[in-house]
């Protein structure tokens, strides 16, 4: 009795290749798409946890937020471990930065939340307390296009890394997932000397500044 073999031939290996990579191709964005949401999804958290540290911070201190020399530090006591200061999608970055204090603008009149007193601050649920930032003090799209502080601050060094967007967190410790261009400005990141950089092909756009303003200036109404 004859065995009758079975044997691909090279044409049905050939497209049962193809077919392994049409579907890589597909799903390989989607699970990075969805890892990268479980990462944004923990940076939210640690968000919350910081808008927590500052509520408990300012009851201690008579209302009033931390001044901008070493917030983060003075907010370890309430948070206990400088994790909550990192995102996981920017582990390279030191637990100092990645976060962004709004500190305002003075010269243009805009209020941050350093050293101001809760009763400053006019509609705390759509005023920026802190954003992921890739330096650790922030401010509107009106300040110097370099680093300042020794580099701590910069009023440009706005975060996409979360597909695009990135997480903010209000006055009252709500935390949502925005793009830049909603409160800031086109920038995609800064260079090394503190300049902002536009998309390929494109001009430097900042919002409105009655928009800017809504977000950042902690006296000025909300939209």
């Amino acid at each position: 009795m004859r065995v009758r073999r079975f044997a691909f031939t090279l044409l049905e290996l050939l497209v049962a290749v193809a077919i392994v990579a049409i579907l890589a191709a597909i799903l390989l964005p989607v699970f990075a798409s969805a890892k990268e949401s479980a990462m944004a999804a923990v940076c939210q958290g640690n968000l919350r946890q910081l808008g927590a540290s500052f509520l408990l911070y300012s009851s201690d201190w008579d209302g009033v937020c931390p001044p901008v020399f070493e917030w983060k530090a003075r907010l370890q006591p309430y948070v206990r471990t400088v994790q909550t200061n990192r995102c996981p999608s920017r582990p390279h970055l030191p637990w100092w930065y990645g976060q962004g204090y709004n500190v305002g603008f003075a010269p243009m009149a805009v209020r941050g939340y350093a050293g101001a007193s809760e009763s400053e601050v006019s509609e705390p649920a759509s005023k920026l307390l802190a954003v992921e930032w890739d330096r650790c003090n922030a401010g509107p799209p009106i300040g110097p296009h370099t680093l300042l502080a020794g580099g701590a601050t910069s009023y440009w060094a706005v975060c996409r890394v979360h597909l695009g967007s990135s997480n903010v967190l209000f006055g009252d410790g709500h935390v949502r997932n925005l793009r830049p261009e909603v409160y800031h400005s086109n920038a995609v990141r800064i260079d090394v000397e503190g300049r902002p950089v536009p998309p390929p092909g494109e001009p430097l756009r900042t919002v409105e500044e009655r928009v800017w303003r809504a977000f950042w200036d902690i006296a000025s109404p909300g939209l």
